[in-house]
Order: C-alpha cells, then structure tokens, then sequence
C-alpha cells in the first residue's frame, strides 16, 4: 500500500508540475488566476510533505492534517474561478456573483459545517464530517453555477467545461470515500481511504490537464445569436445585459 500511495504521489505531482508548465509556456496562466494559485499552493504542499512522509513520518500527521485543512479551503478558488469565466461578459453580475457566493458560504458554513465540530467526538471523526460537508457545500455550488449558465444560455467553454467537470468528479470521489470510512470505520477502511483520495485528484488533474491544455477563449457576442446568417436578439441574454447595466449604476452611486 505505501508502494502504491508512492507512485500515485509521484504522479499526482508530475501532472501539477505539467499542468502549471503548459500554461506557463503558452501564457495563459494569468486566464486562470485563482485556479492556478490553488494548483501551485497544491504543488507546494506536495513537494513539502512527500519528503517528510519518508524522511520524518514521526511529524508527517501534523504536518499533512495542517495543508490538508488549507487545501480544502483553498479549493473554493476553483469555484470562484469558474464563477468569474461564466459571467465574464457581465462584469457587475461577476461581482454581484463572488458577493453572493461568499454569503452562501458563510451561511452553509454556519448552519451545515461547523455544527458537527462542536459535537464531543474524536478528532478523526470530526475531520472527516468537516471534510465531507464542506466537499458537500462545494458540490452544490457547482451544480448551482452549472443550473444558471444552463437557464440563461451562458456559453462556458471548453476551459471552464473541463475545469467543473473535474472538480465534481473529485468532489463525488471523496463524498463516497469519506461516507464508507464512517460507516466502516478507520480500523477497516484507512488504507483504502488514504489511497483512494489521491487517486481522485488524479483523475481531476488528468481531466484538467485535457481540458487546459490549450486556452480557448468563449468569444460571444452579447445579448445576439445568429440564426440563417442574421443577428437575432436573445431575449435572456438581453435581459442580463440590461440587469448588469442595473447593477453598473447602483455600484456607481
């Protein structure tokens, strides 16, 4: 088992290291700002605590528990990241988009995540639930981008597309895997555990990896479509713009 959560480490790293090195060369890392800040601090944390497991396991727990608790706060970049691409267009509902996002992170984590942390349980159980309500917050978010870029006709791209796609496929992982070690317990299942959540993010890189490998920019024009050659007005694209206008002069005030 430790053979095998080696070699996933060592592929884990390779592909971040590629993944920051391709849009380095091609200058696109500024496109993604936010999800590449996550992808370094990732990277970072990686080649800090890879050494550590084989040089000092005696420190290795409290070392990887204190980036783990970061790391799964630094992953609501990849959601604002995704946020800022959908509403590219409409600079004010972005913003009005990071506010609102904020707020309901705020309050899921009021009323979702912090509540079981002030249970009298163990600290691996509480870690756990902490991690799998906040994988649970993340997810909906996601799905809630997702469902509006769906309902107003929003192009996403093939960037951001890939970007979701693999952070839910990561999220999904992980929500079941936390879910078996608590119906199992960690006696049971902590081998498996520890080796299934790196392979999840693998599998998110490797999606990453496909879908920005190359940057391709949403260029739409706003509030019109074609149709037989002629521009036609989008009704809810129109109704966007106008709120967005809205918004630009309520800021301005």
């Amino acid at each position: 088992m430790k053979s095998a959560a080696t070699v996933v480490g060592i592929i884990a790293i390779t592909l971040e290291a590629g993944l920051l090195f391709r849009a380095w060369r091609e200058r696109f890392l500024s496109q993604f700002p936010l999800f590449y800040s996550y992808v370094t601090y990732v990277l970072t944390w990686s080649l800090i605590t890879f050494p550590i497991y084989f040089l000092v396991p005696r420190i290795y727990p409290s070392v990887y528990w204190f980036f783990y608790l970061m790391m799964i706060t630094a992953e609501f970049a990849v959601i604002a990241e995704a946020s800022d691409h959908i509403f590219s267009t409409y600079p004010m509902i972005r913003r009005l988009g990071r506010l609102l996002t904020g707020a309901i992170c705020l309050f899921l984590f009021a009323v979702y995540v912090i509540p079981p942390l002030t249970l009298n349980q163990p600290s691996g159980k509480a870690l756990i639930e902490l991690y799998k309500r906040m994988s649970l917050t993340k997810a909906v978010l996601i799905i809630a981008l997702l469902a509006v870029a769906r309902l107003y006709k929003l192009q996403v791209g093939r960037n951001v597309s890939g970007l979701m796609l693999g952070f839910i496929a990561f999220l999904a992982v992980n929500i079941a895997n936390a879910s078996l070690v608590q119906s199992y317990g960690w006696a049971v299942y902590f081998k498996a555990y520890t080796l299934i959540e790196p392979l999840a993010f693998v599998l998110a890189l490797s999606i990453w990896c496909v879908a920005l490998w190359r940057y391709e920019p949403v260029l739409a024009a706003r509030g019109r479509f074609s149709h037989n050659g002629a521009a036609v007005s989008d009704p809810l694209a129109d109704r966007l713009g106008r709120y967005d206008a809205e918004l630009s002069r309520l800021f301005r005030r």
